[in-house]
């Protein structure tokens, strides 16, 4: 897939011109670790950032794949590599905030460890809903879980589903008892056996169309463009938006100049027809934030989901 970035590496090259320890860069490859095996979303997204960065920057951008341990391994590689702009990074909100927040054995810190590059991609928060319980809005859900003892179903402890369910169920007063399960694939399989009543994830999309799921709510601001007739949370007159995405960062200290030459193309990218279009195929909505509104999601998302651990005592010990 082909993206108008090439007009771009000339800009790149005058940007590091500025910049005295960014002058011969780059003289050689770059490489992009990613903490998840190939063919995920995460890597799926990172190869076409890879893709947009080396068309601008005259190098190839080789993707290493390191997954494990949720993605601990290959952020802490990253984290601890030189920041020497030839090691890029590219994670989500679970890798860069969720796992340094809930896991005592991680390294690196969400804020300090990586210097925000982008953003290409977010994930918008969906909730799926047995049809067993007649539960068919936000409305009949609260109600449903102050007259009912329900689970809830999740990809696993510390994911994004068992945060963003704890995150409602905080807004709105209500309880009910996570069930983490190996992955969202298995949660909704659960659900749609009646073994639990409702997740939060974008997975449940998948059963839009099913009988035995409603989808009552979207977690974000406005309609997702791919699932126009789920309603926002907003929409029903609750005050709740919660958002995953995806980005490339760099270790800390990385010179800013390099940072802009990589940031530049994805804009680019993000804003082409081809790529929204594949994006919005896998269930997500293409968001370019560039280094500093990266660096500020970051820090955004630390200070709401250490309010969300604590409240709801998530740990993976």
């Amino acid at each position: 897939m082909k993206f108008s970035v090439f007009a771009l590496a000339a800009a790149g090259a005058s940007v590091l011109a500025g910049g005295a320890s960014a002058q011969d860069w780059p003289a050689r490859p770059v490489t992009m670790i990613v903490p998840y095996n190939p063919g995920g979303t995460t890597d799926i997204l990172a190869r076409l950032a890879a893709d947009a960065i080396a068309a601008a920057i005259g190098q190839p951008v080789v993707v290493d794949n390191r997954p494990g341990a949720g993605g601990v391994v290959g952020a802490t590689l990253a984290a601890g590599a030189d920041n020497d702009g030839y090691t890029i990074f590219f994670g989500n909100n679970a890798t860069n905030v969720v796992q340094p927040l809930i896991n005592p054995a991680v390294m690196y810190d969400a804020v300090t460890s990586f210097d925000g590059i982008a953003t290409t991609a977010d994930a918008a928060v969906f909730i799926g809903v047995g049809s067993a319980t007649g539960v068919t809005d936000l409305d009949g859900m609260v109600a449903y879980l102050n007259a009912n003892s329900a689970k809830y179903g999740s990809a696993g402890v510390g994911s994004m589903g068992q945060f963003s369910t704890e995150y409602f169920l905080q807004q709105t007063g209500t309880q009910a008892t996570h069930i983490p399960y190996q992955g969202s694939n298995n949660a909704v399989a659960a659900i749609l056996s009646g073994e639990i009543e409702f997740m939060a994830d974008p997975a449940v999309t998948r059963q839009i169309d099913s009988p035995m799921m409603n989808v009552i709510a979207v977690l974000s601001a406005e309609r997702h463009p791919g699932y126009p007739s789920v309603p926002t949370a907003v929409e029903q007159g609750y005050d709740l938006s919660l958002t995953g995405w995806f980005g490339i960062f760099a270790p800390e200290g990385t010179d800013p100049a390099i940072i802009a030459a990589m940031s530049a193309p994805l804009a680019d990218m993000v804003a082409s027809e081809a790529y929204q279009e594949q994006v919005l195929t896998m269930g997500l909505l293409p968001n370019y934030r560039d280094a500093a509104a990266t660096d500020a999601v970051v820090v955004d998302d630390t200070a709401v989901f250490t309010q969300i651990r604590d409240a709801a005592g998530i740990s993976i010990n």
